[in-house]
């Protein structure tokens, strides 16, 4: 490629894409797209992003967004119905010990606060056979990297301008109604999915009417994502200074958290801070209760005043079974009472069926078998690589029948392909390569449950992962994929095709 500039008003790039790289990688250093090096407690790295924003439908992104707070409202309102959620996890409560530990505390503990926070993240991909968007799962706990897209997107502005002659960097916010143009990227800005978090939490802090109390973060042990929930929490005290936070495992609350009988608060010892909401990053898989005393805080939590985020009611709304009992007839319109909005939540469910019924068992088996490469099969479990595709499937069925009733299978998604150049920590860079993006809504949620009160219901901002097209699992944390943002001008991958040009 040339840098010398010419005057036919084409975007061209300035300078090699190797330096390219080297301002992304600086940009993303000094600007905190990090996370901590394995192993290590003191050193950080890079969180693995795209060097250019990927192309997308703005159109189907708007669809997705106009519908959030809807969506909120439905797995808030499933959350409190106890009869749906039974009829959901009747066929796995006397099979997965882990969701029927959970479901028995939920049941066992009086609710003792009326105040509900959620931060959900609704994640979805663009289906090429119908041209619709598919849900893929409703994220009801632990809904990571809120703290790092927004990064991702001033990164991919600041590349852009750093990158390219005769090329204009269009914010848009959603909605607005945007002008073609050849030589126009359009970023979907600002991401306020950090900042709207925030506000959320704040709120609910209020709500528990305590100005000297503190916001407890139950985190995994060697958290490596300290930089995704350190930013909720400057976030927070950039408006709220005088709010105190603490950042705990299960393993220390076993010796650090008090629990007072009489007045239901929980304390943190030898502070006694009065906790007044518990933020969960940490609780949905079993490995995180490594002894019965880590399943005894958690039931501790869930019997007291503090606010939980989220109850326990509401993470198992978020399980793969409930969201297969959501596409039933006449489930979603008991809550959403909308037409127009039912159906349009309805649109974005993919055919999913379960093996839990005696009746459909070997029709659904059958189906599955004879179209292996049409389903996914999904557990009831957060954090991924725990699905199964093509010929695991195929060996699940030969040898591991009797396990297909902890899984639900679901239509696969075909999305859009795109090129782009991912960048990882230590030069692992894979560049001009096949890609698929999964694309995250934020929603929060803030109520009363005994009055009904939605204190707040907004969609807060966007996330975008993007994966090379033969891996199967989506998680960033797990290594499956990068962060990203969009490009909505719709210029037909225009900006891959110019950083594939040689020098």
């Amino acid at each position: 490629m040339s840098t010398d500039k010419q005057d036919d008003g084409a975007m061209r790039l300035r300078w090699p894409i190797e330096d390219i790289v080297a301002f992304a990688k600086r940009y993303a250093l000094t600007h905190g797209l990090l996370c901590l090096a394995p192993d290590t407690v003191d050193q950080a790295t890079i969180v693995p992003f795209s060097l250019f924003p990927s192309p997308y439908s703005y159109s189907h992104f708007k669809f997705i967004w106009s519908i959030q707070i809807a969506y909120n409202r439905l797995y808030n309102r499933v959350s409190l119905d106890d009869e749906v959620l039974e009829k959901a996890l009747s066929s796995v409560i006397p099979i997965d010990d882990f969701i029927a530990r959970l479901w028995k505390i939920h049941r066992t503990s009086k609710r003792q606060q009326p105040i509900q926070l959620d931060i959900y993240r609704n994640d979805y991909m663009l289906d090429t056979k119908l041209n619709k968007m598919r849900q893929i799962e409703f994220n009801t706990i632990s809904s990571a990297f809120a703290g790092l897209t927004g990064i991702v997107a001033d990164l991919h502005k600041a590349v852009l301008h750093y990158a390219f002659d005769n090329c204009n960097v269009r914010e848009l916010e959603i909605g607005e109604e945007k002008e073609k143009s050849t030589s126009t990227i359009d970023l979907i800005l600002p991401n306020n999915a950090l900042i709207k978090s925030a506000e959320a939490m704040i709120k609910a802090f209020e709500l528990y009417n305590n100005p000297n109390a503190c916001i407890l973060f139950l985190i995994v042990p060697n958290e490596r994502n300290i930089c995704d929930q350190n930013a909720l929490i400057d976030a927070i005290q950039k408006i709220r200074p005088n709010i105190r936070f603490h950042s705990k495992t299960f393993e220390q609350l076993i010796d650090e958290l008090f629990y007072d009988e009489k007045t239901f608060n929980i304390h943190l010892k030898p502070s006694n801070d009065e906790i007044a909401i518990v933020y969960f990053r940490a609780g949905y898989i079993p490995d995180h209760y490594v002894n019965e005393n880590c399943w005894l805080i958690r039931e501790k939590i869930e019997q007291s005043r503090a606010i939980k985020c989220p109850t326990i009611r509401s993470q198992l709304a978020g399980c793969k079974i409930v969201q297969e009992y959501l596409t039933h007839d006449h489930i979603i319109e008991k809550y959403i009472d909308d037409k127009t909005l039912s159906t349009n939540i309805r649109s974005t469910f993919a055919s999913m069926f379960t093996f839990d019924d005696q009746q459909t068992r070997e029709k659904n088996i059958n189906i599955l078998r004879e179209n292996v490469h049409s389903y996914v099969l999904k557990p009831n479990r957060e954090g991924g690589g725990n699905n199964k595709y093509d010929d695991d499937i195929l060996n699940t069925i030969k040898n591991e029948e009797k396990q297909l009733i902890n899984y639900i299978a679901m239509e696969k998604i075909f999305p859009p392909v795109c090129t782009t150049c991912l960048i990882k920590p230590n030069g692992k860079h894979v560049l001009h390569v096949e890609c698929i993006n999964e694309i995250g809504i934020y929603g929060t949620m803030v109520t009363n449950v005994d009055t009904n009160e939605e204190h707040i219901n907004e969609v807060t901002g966007y996330l975008v992962r993007t994966k090379t097209t033969d891996t199967n699992e989506g998680g960033v944390a797990t290594g499956y994929s990068v962060l990203d943002c969009l490009d909505v001008s719709e210029h037909n991958n225009e900006l891959a095709k110019i950083f594939s040009k040689k020098n």
